[in-house]
């Protein structure tokens, strides 16, 4: 049985997407290099060789969670000192996340000094320290803005997922046998007592990263756009006319709290980032890349707009091996974070 495009492997699900970036490229008469240049305040555009604070730090913190960058070059007791200074101001839980992650990989929650004395030592490289959030409603919001003219091209839910008790099976059974489950399961699955056993008719919210790769289920809630969210994510973008395509995931208390334009947001995705819409179980094939090549257009026409903007930019090769070194990091730590190897 041939698996829905959601579970492919994103590269064989990105190459199409690739090979039209590189036609749309040559017919606009542009280096496939400088589409970087549709976000130019940030480091490539924000391809993922950078890093997330940095891109972060370009736009107005009123609408972040509080955040600070931990180095690697610190010392493990000094790294201990800033985070704890950071929790006497903002109280647990935090989030760690490696200051190059992608698709949720990176990623823990320290509840305690116990977890974090234990998970610490793991984060290997520059990490991000953030507040955490209560807020249950996560969404992804892709903004493009061409010759000027802003717009949300697409929005999708995350649904996070979740388990009903029997008063039978503990919370690693129950996971293990839900439909999503996959390995990387255990980066979050340690944040909960997975022994527990819950009461008939409980539900039990596994995962605190909202990543599709990492088992959240995401729908097409581009209709739900409101006049009231577009101001305020307009407003948002408005004070950094270098960032003109990307995606940025928020948290809100509620639905309707979203669409009145009352939100926080995670981080900010550049050019690398896709419109995670057309992840949606409900779409077909079809439907999935037609979203997904119309932002490659959109993307490279952008670009162009931009192509006269100074960039300092690295040779492919460099890019390339810079993406690798970056890669293997993010999954070394995503491995230790898990209990791998």
């Amino acid at each position: 049985m041939i698996k829905h495009h959601e579970f492919w492997h994103p590269r064989l699900f990105e190459i199409p997407y690739y090979l039209y970036l590189i036609f749309q490229c040559i017919i606009n008469r542009i280096s496939f290099k400088s589409l970087a240049k549709a976000n130019y305040a940030l480091d490539h555009g924000e391809i993922g060789i950078g890093s997330k604070y940095q891109s972060q730090l370009a736009f107005n913190q009123h609408y972040f969670l509080p955040t600070i960058l931990i180095l690697d070059s610190l010392s493990l007791l000094e790294k201990q000192k800033k985070i704890k200074c950071f929790v006497s101001e903002h109280g647990y839980p935090v989030i760690l996340k490696s200051d190059v992650g992608c698709v949720g990989k990176g990623i823990c929650k320290i509840t305690n000094d116990n977890e974090l004395k234990q998970k610490l030592p793991l984060l290997l490289g520059d990490f991000i320290l953030q507040k955490f959030t209560n807020f249950q409603q996560e969404y992804g919001i892709f903004f493009i803005r061409q010759e000027g003219q802003a717009k949300i091209s697409g929005m999708n839910k995350k649904h996070f997922p979740s388990v009903i008790g029997n008063c039978e099976d503990h919370i690693l059974s129950l996971a293990s046998r839900h439909d999503r489950y996959t390995h990387h399961w255990h980066s979050f699955l340690q944040s909960i007592d997975t022994k527990r056993i819950p009461l008939k008719g409980e539900e039990v919210r596994l995962s605190f990263i909202g990543s599709h790769t990492l088992g959240c289920k995401f729908t097409d809630d581009t209709a739900l756009v409101s006049p009231e969210l577009e101001k305020v994510v307009f407003d948002f973008f408005e004070s950094q006319q270098g960032f003109n395509f990307g995606r940025f995931d928020v948290k809100a208390e509620s639905e309707e709290a979203l669409l009145a334009g009352q939100f926080v947001v995670i981080e900010v995705n550049g050019i690398a980032s896709l419109p995670t819409n057309m992840f949606d179980p409900a779409l077909s094939l079809g439907q999935a890349y037609r979203i997904f090549l119309y932002h490659g257009k959109l993307l490279v026409k952008i670009a162009k707009e931009h192509r006269d903007k100074e960039m300092d930019l690295l040779s492919y090769k460099k890019i390339i091996e810079k993406v690798k070194a970056n890669q293997s990091l993010l999954n070394k730590v995503h491995g230790l974070l898990k209990g791998g190897q």
